[in-house]
């Protein structure tokens, strides 16, 4: 128990040297520090990279080549001499697509629709983060509220000890009371312990998000933007949730897929025209030249049944994005009604924890009162503080819930953001938000 005290103790030190910091403070921290947000903003950058791979098709496509060759020739005819010759040639062609049966548009389709998939993963990841932070955040408020209650439990029950002890020496109480009294000490001293050991847990969680420890959090505001109703919760879900957006990209995704395949097995036209010059380094005026210039038409005639397998591949897949679409919208709908009851049951239970606690604290008062005058027992006043500790570790869940579920809501309709800091919204470090 020692060895814990003392590692609490200088976690606590550790952590008061910083300034308090506010939830909006963790969340900037969070978004421009946590490595597994930077690593999907990579990703969403890698991404963006296919739309201009889509559009290259479409536009001009330059090579130039150049070649030197030496061949030496041997005769097996020894009144024949060896022939060695040195030549060199070069090219340039040009190639510019000219009717690609719908393959450039198609692909380009599929590229952006790719793009709003990554771009709603990357949301989706951002918020979720902003809400692990919220949680990490209320939890070592909540935790530290725990150790705070347990403290002056064990502050109570050691002035209860001392006052049962003292009525004890002067034939008051039996020894039945100090026995009662120690024992409750005793378990408040454990739990406090534990409680301890909960807080430093919570500490290196928020650590893991955020990148620095907690250092004097403040309670953090109401949250602002949440919807009036669940109807207008809805609304604002089916325009804003990323999960709603990532599937239906997923769904215009799967419809260029289909045409990206079909294209396959239809004609493509091309204008060509390329330069070569040739000539051997050994004969001086050897030099050749040639100018082409010609249209490439390409017509796949039999493939073994490959592209409409793959076509119908692609029908198949784009049937399940649209079931996939209809499950992303349920799952949703679940989402924000579970988000809206749950804020207003956090809501509720956060004023009936506050009065338990006032009503509790006013009991406990009476009570010890009560004892010194001799009109309550020792187990009444343990039994008393025992409700008065329930009660303030009840707030602290219900304080703990009500942040959690503000922000709950908030993500469920996919607006969670870091609040305004200076006037505006926080973006991020590449500006990838709304691209």
């Amino acid at each position: 128990m020692r060895t814990v005290m003392a590692s609490f103790a200088a976690l606590m030190a550790v952590t008061a040297q910083a300034s308090g910091e506010t939830l909006t403070e963790s969340m900037v921290s969070a978004v421009e520090s946590n490595p597994t947000l930077a690593a999907q903003r990579q990703r969403l950058n890698a991404t963006r990279e296919v739309l201009p791979q889509a559009l290259a098709p479409a536009l001009p496509q330059l090579t130039v080549t150049g070649l030197a060759v030496a061949t030496d020739r041997d005769a097996q005819d020894p009144l024949l001499d060896g022939d060695r010759a040195d030549t060199w040639t070069a090219s340039a062609n040009v190639s510019q697509l000219l009717f690609g049966s719908g393959r450039v548009i198609a692909g380009t389709r599929a590229a952006r629709a790719q793009i709003a998939g990554a771009v709603a993963d990357y949301e989706l990841a951002r918020q979720t983060l902003l809400l692990d932070v919220t949680r990490a955040y209320a939890n070592v408020r909540q935790t530290q509220a725990v150790v705070a209650a347990r403290e002056t439990t064990v502050r109570n029950l050691t002035r209860l000890l001392e006052f049962a002890q003292a009525q004890f020496d002067a034939g008051v109480v039996t020894r039945t009371d100090v026995a009662q009294s120690q024992a409750r000490l005793a378990q408040a001293r454990t739990l406090l312990v534990q409680a301890q050991g909960a807080l430093a847990a919570s500490f290196q969680a928020y650590q893991r998000l955020v990148g620095r420890p907690p250092s004097d959090l403040q309670a953090p505001p109401s949250a602002t933007g949440l919807p009036s109703d669940l109807a207008a919760a809805m609304a604002v879900a089916e325009e804003n949730s990323p999960v709603l957006v990532g599937a239906i990209a997923d769904v215009r995704l799967a419809d260029a897929n289909v045409d990206v395949a079909a294209a396959q097995g239809r004609a493509n036209v091309t204008l060509e025209a390329g330069h070569n010059r040739a000539a051997d380094f050994d004969i001086d005026q050897s030099e050749t030249s040639a100018d082409t210039l010609g249209v490439r038409v390409t017509i796949p005639l039999l493939q073994g049944g490959a592209i409409r397998s793959r076509t119908r591949a692609q029908r198949a897949l784009r049937s399940a994005s649209n079931l996939d679409l209809a499950a992303a919208q349920r799952a949703v709908e679940e989402g924000v009604t579970n988000a809206w009851t749950g804020l207003a049951s956090a809501r509720a239970a956060v004023e009936s924890a506050r009065e338990q606690v006032a009503a509790a604290e006013l009991a406990y008062e009476g009570v010890t009162l009560e004892q010194e005058t001799g009109l309550r027992s020792t187990v009444e006043v343990l039994d008393q503080e025992q409700d008065l500790l329930d009660a303030r570790l009840a707030l602290a869940q219900a304080e703990r819930d009500f942040v959690v579920a503000e922000r709950q809501m908030l993500a469920a309709t996919g607006t969670l953001d870091v609040p305004p800091i200076g006037g505006a919204a926080m973006q991020d470090n590449d500006g990838l938000r709304g691209r």
